[in-house]
């Protein structure tokens, strides 16, 4: 957006328009909210099922311990 108010009839009216035109594109609706807070809420879903996840897998891994040796195994 150039602001050069250098001279000609109807500068402030055009310049007018041109921020009349940029802040509409920057108008946020209540439908833009609604949907960026879903989107919001969705991805923290998802890593909440994630680590939900990883968590359960964790659970069914068998622990890290050595197996027992029997007293008549050597």
């Amino acid at each position: 957006m150039t602001t050069d108010v250098s001279g000609g009839p109807g500068v402030f009216r055009r310049l007018m328009n041109k921020v009349a035109r940029w802040s509409e594109a920057l108008d946020y609706s209540g439908f833009d909210y609604t949907f960026d807070r879903i989107a919001f809420v969705e991805r923290e879903l998802a890593e909440i099922e994630d680590r939900m996840r990883q968590f359960e897998a964790s659970r069914h891994e068998p622990p890290d311990v050595p197996p027992m040796r029997r007293p008549n195994d050597r």
